[in-house]
C-alpha cells in the first residue's frame, strides 16, 4: 500500500489511532450514557463497532511502520481483547456507574476480528499480497 508509506501517514496513521483510542476510554467510561446515544435493544453493536475501528486503525498503523504479518495481527487481535478486558474492568470503579459485562467483551473481541478481517480483505483487494 503505497499511500502508507509516507511520512504524512505515519504521523497520520498515529494521531487518528490515538484520537479515536481517547474517545473509545473516554466513551465507555462516561456515567449514563443512553443520555448522549440511543441505542435501540442492547449496545453490543456498539462494542463490535468501536473495537471494529479500533482493530482496522491498529492495523493501518502498523502497516505504516513494517510489513503485517499473521502474527502481528494476532497481537493487535490480543491488544484489542486486552484493551476491552481493561476497559470493562474499569467500568467497575466508584463513580463511573456502568456495568462490567462479559457480553460487551464478546462483542469488543468479535468486533476487533471482524475490523481486522476487512483489513485484510482491503489490502489483498488493493493487490497487495495476503500475510504471511
Amino acid at each position: 500500500m503505497a499511500i502508507l508509506d509516507s511520512n504524512w501517514a505515519r504521523r497520520g496513521s498515529a494521531v487518528l489511532l490515538l484520537i479515536y483510542l481517547t474517545a473509545l476510554i473516554t466513551g465507555t467510561h462516561l456515567p449514563h450514557p443512553e443520555d448522549l446515544i440511543s441505542v435501540e435493544g442492547n449496545d453490543k453493536w456498539l462494542h463490535f463497532g468501536a473495537y471494529f475501528g479500533l482493530a482496522f486503525l491498529m492495523a493501518t498503523r502498523l502497516q505504516t511502520l513494517r510489513p503485517v504479518t499473521r502474527s502481528a495481527l494476532l497481537a493487535i487481535w490480543s491488544l484489542a481483547a486486552v484493551t476491552g478486558v481493561v476497559d470493562e474492568l474499569t467500568q467497575m470503579l466508584p463513580g463511573i456507574n456502568r456495568q462490567c459485562e462479559f457480553a460487551d467483551w464478546l462483542a469488543d473481541i468479535v468486533g476487533a476480528a471482524c475490523g481486522l478481517s476487512v483489513w485484510q480483505l482491503i489490502r489483498c483487494l488493493s493487490n497487495s499480497r495476503w500475510v504471511r
